[in-house]
């Protein structure tokens, strides 16, 4: 899928272009405008290596019809892969193919956790081959979910290849403000913060998610990414 193929379903669809923007997380970002409200943006590849498009709207509670609308027509024009897809591709692939569904999983990993992304994400962090745990390590990062805090610090600790454990360092920087090795080895003083059951307070752990969790999408965005497996 390349930024031309892009451009002529846009024009199709009566989309105007809007030129290349810079994304907070996906780097540069070609944009297009719609007449209900929609920006719908194109990468081609990036700290995300799968390319992708994103639809979003200032106002998303008035514009659903219309993001559905636009998602639909790109699915239909075409080979797209949901949330659902990439895990089944990941859970019955190898190698190769599991790097493009975490990849792919990277992209359009919802704003929440869900226990069957972490199922799939987690174990990979910790795979024999250090370019699924690099992929892996991306799912995290572009997740920013407070869950995957305790995880992420072990495989940053453990991790043997040297550009996996910066790739991993550098997330766990940006997820916590702690060193791997602080937040896995915690004082005595915050065991204190643990209720009867061995489970942080529900006080805690709201400062846990308030930490980690951020805002990585623009408004609120429904996200489809398309490449030839």
């Amino acid at each position: 899928m390349t930024q031309a193929e892009f451009a002529q379903f846009a024009a199709r669809e009566g989309w105007w272009y809007s030129g290349s923007q810079e994304h907070e997380w996906f780097g540069s970002a070609h944009t297009w405008d719609t007449v209900e409200g929609l920006v719908v943006r194109f990468c081609p590849g990036g700290p995300v290596p799968v390319p992708f498009a994103e639809v979003s709207a200032d106002e998303p509670e008035m514009c659903q019809r219309a993001m559905a609308d636009a998602e639909a027509a790109a699915v239909r024009a075409f080979p797209c892969f949901s949330v659902a897809d990439c895990l089944n591709l990941a859970r019955s692939s190898s190698g190769g193919a599991t790097i493009r569904a975490l990849n792919g999983l990277a992209a359009v990993v919802p704003d929440r956790y869900t226990r069957a992304v972490g199922e799939v994400v987690i174990p990979a962090l910790f795979a024999p081959e250090p370019t699924v745990r690099s992929a892996a390590l991306r799912v995290v990062r572009m997740a920013a979910w407070p869950e995957f805090v305790r995880p992420l610090a072990a495989a940053a600790l453990t991790e043997s290849d040297e550009e996996a454990a910066r790739l991993a360092r550098d997330t766990m920087a940006d997820l916590h403000e702690a060193d791997p090795l602080t937040f896995l080895v915690r004082p005595p003083a915050d065991e204190e913060a643990m209720t009867g059951t061995g489970r942080p307070s529900d006080d805690d752990e709201q400062r846990t998610a308030a930490r980690g969790r951020r805002s990585r999408k623009p408004g609120s965005a429904q996200e489809i990414f398309v490449w030839t497996p």
